[in-house]
């Protein structure tokens, strides 16, 4: 049997497999059935800071497109980061990682771009045993009048501040992950390598609205007659994710930069076949 031991930046897992942060990976249920069936480790979906509690609506969250085959397409998202009690999602975190200590446990976190903020929550992520961070800058929807998501992604100069305070106040790996909604994804990644980040992360998803009810006029999934713009992932964001990996991959600021490639896979097939062709990438179109 082939030997797939991964390691990322320091991270060990028996295999280089990862869920994303999302809420499959909410809560320690969720996890170790992942866990179960073979992933090598998973990134928490995303914490915030103890305060006001983030409420999501009690309704449906997503949207979706469909082939003519009835195949999906792509899913639109309007769920917001946990709305699960800071230290209950820390227990669970620190309990899971004791009873699978060989898989990576990452934990996703966005708070507000504050330092103290960020000061505050890294030792409490920390002391749960985790593996690692990966900083939230890529969230499309809701959040960003709290200065999250990608309000600060979508700013160098922030994501490289924030960088920096992490890797002041915290011994974990940090692994940055990049929102799509932007012009250029390689100013967000050269921002982060200056700052010092250990990896980058993309794609987060990306800005969109699936379809309006005609009958209300309102974005699809409407809840009590109302909708909104939310996050688009699925197999359609794939080729938009493998050019922004290749625009980093190939990028000298970044040449060498570990990247953990996001959005768009669908199956076992669909991995190497992306890692070759970013390869390719870098190896036959070095940008000059």
């Amino acid at each position: 049997m082939a030997d797939l031991r991964n390691d990322f930046v320091g991270i060990k897992s028996p295999n280089p497999f990862w869920l994303a942060s999302a809420p499959p990976t909410d809560k320690a249920y969720n996890v170790e059935r992942a866990f179960r069936e073979g992933w090598g480790g998973v990134v928490w979906k995303t914490l915030g800071e103890e305060g006001p509690p983030v409420v999501n609506v009690n309704g449906p969250r997503y949207g979706a497109i469909w082939g003519a085959d009835r195949r999906l397409l792509g899913l639109n998202n309007i769920e917001l980061i946990t709305d699960r009690d800071l230290y209950l999602n820390l227990r669970e975190i620190k309990e899971v990682k004791m009873r699978w200590p060989d898989r990576a446990i990452v934990v996703s976190i966005m708070v507000p771009c504050e330092e103290e903020s960020w000061k505050a929550i890294l030792p409490l992520v920390e002391e749960t045993g985790a593996d690692g961070i990966e900083l939230n800058f890529g969230c499309p929807h809701g959040m960003s009048e709290r200065g999250m998501g990608a309000a600060v992604g979508q700013v160098p100069e922030y994501v490289e501040m924030v960088v920096r305070w992490c890797k002041q106040y915290t011994r974990m790996p940090v692994i940055t992950k990049l929102t799509p909604n932007i012009s250029d994804i390689r100013q967000s990644a050269r921002a982060a390598h200056r700052g010092g980040t250990d990896a980058v992360s993309l794609i987060n998803t990306i800005n969109s609205i699936v379809s309006v009810d005609l009958d209300t006029f309102a974005p699809n999934p409407t809840v009590g007659g109302k909708g909104t713009h939310g996050g688009y992932c699925g197999p359609a964001v794939k080729p938009i994710a493998l050019n922004m990996v290749a625009e980093i991959a190939r990028d000298p600021e970044t040449a060498g930069l570990p990247i953990s490639g996001i959005g768009g896979i669908t199956t076992g097939a669909m991995l190497p076949s992306s890692w070759c062709w970013v390869r390719a990438m870098y190896r036959c179109a070095p940008r000059r």
